[in-house]
């Protein structure tokens, strides 16, 4: 479809698409996969992540960061050494943020009892799923946004400080990619926007493979989508800051299907830039329970749906260095202005234009 002023209409191109759909099946794919990671996704040992202990085996069960931590704590370590763990300033970069702990030797059974062998693996997965979402909750005061960026994590002691006599466990909040990598983040949950979101510009990468979207690239690697912007849905639905009711996502649509295509324009330099592109312009939108839990922030992106999945894009969109499945995309060509739209012919007054149209007689001999 073309305007009156010769522009291709993207717009309602790209939402005959399932771009959001799939950006939103990955967002919350991302908060299943973060909550198993620190007990059980990215072990390749019992205990041990990339082969080394997340507790200290050479630290005396009670002289460690883990053991010493109490809610409201951060720690954090070298990314692939989680044994060389320290505490933290919340406001500096940490792996995870102590919610509270569970005493296992509180709880009567032989499992957690002094002869006890360690857990295995899927043993504290278990426990992390009964005591952990509780502990949380309680500590956020019911705010943790199902859908955000933040997700239940469990931390337990080394085998050593087991053997020890070690049987408290920390539960808390943790930040990680789709492929269940944890990721360091500064500060408090409870003081931030919990939604899922990138700074503009933010290229997110993309599986080859399933051509579903992964983690923030750099924009000349492959990747399925670039953000173009972040909108902040509370200047439009709660300005106040006072927790005004839900907004439905037809609200949110409304607001961000005039709101995106203006900050769109300005990341790429200019209204047409997006059709020189060929790419479909879509943004997330927040579901209730991420609202309830103070969430406000949605992005605007560019990409193109391809194979019941993403196109693979390489380049920057707003630098015009851009390749689609490996081609420089070609724009549609630019019909004149009203061809497809035309403004209706004035008619003298009283006169109705004719509903039926006739039409031209078959062919023949004049006279």
């Amino acid at each position: 479809m073309v305007d009156r002023d010769g522009r291709r209409d993207r717009l309602g191109h790209v939402l005959r698409h399932p771009v959001r759909v799939l950006l939103a099946a990955i967002l919350v794919g991302a908060v299943i996969c973060a909550g198993v990671v620190a007990v059980l996704g990215g072990f390749d040992d019992p205990g041990k992540v990339d082969g080394e202990e997340i507790g200290d085996a050479k630290t005396s069960a009670r002289s460690s960061p883990f053991s010493e931590s109490v809610a409201g704590d951060c720690l954090t370590w070298p990314v692939y050494l989680p044994a060389k763990q320290s505490k933290v300033d919340c406001t500096a970069e940490h792996m995870f943020e102590v919610a509270g702990s569970v005493d296992t030797a509180a709880y009567p059974g032989i499992q957690f009892g002094e002869d006890a062998p360690w857990p295995t693996a899927e043993q504290f997965t278990a426990i992390r799923d009964e005591h952990c979402p509780v502990v949380v909750n309680n500590y956020l005061g019911g705010r943790l946004d199902p859908a955000g960026r933040f997700s239940v994590g469990l931390m337990y002691p080394s085998q050593q400080q087991w053997t020890d006599g070690e049987r408290s466990l920390r539960c808390g909040l943790q930040l990680s990619g789709t492929t269940g990598t944890l990721k360091p983040f500064a500060g408090l949950v409870r003081d931030q926007d919990q939604s899922q979101q990138w700074p503009e510009g933010t290229c997110i990468g993309i599986d080859p493979a399933t051509r579903k979207p992964t983690d923030p690239v750099d924009c000349a690697e492959p990747h399925a989508f670039q953000v173009t912007s972040v909108v902040d849905l509370s200047a439009r639905f709660d300005p106040t800051g006072a927790g005004a009711p839900y907004p439905p996502v037809a609200e949110q649509d409304n607001y961000l299907k005039t709101t995106c295509p203006d900050v769109t324009s300005q990341f790429l330099g200019g209204p047409d830039k997006l059709t020189q592109s060929t790419l479909n312009l879509q943004w997330s939108t927040l579901a209730e329970p991420s609202w309830l839990a103070g969430s406000r922030k949605v992005v605007c992106y560019i990409g193109l749906p391809d194979q019941g999945g993403f196109a693979t894009l390489v380049g920057d969109a707003a630098a015009g260095s851009l390749l689609i499945n490996g081609k420089v995309p070609t724009p549609p060509p630019v019909e004149p202005p009203g061809r497809l739209i035309p403004s209706p012919v004035p008619l003298p007054p009283g006169i109705e234009p004719n509903p039926i149209e006739t039409p031209a007689p078959a062919g023949g001999g004049g006279g």
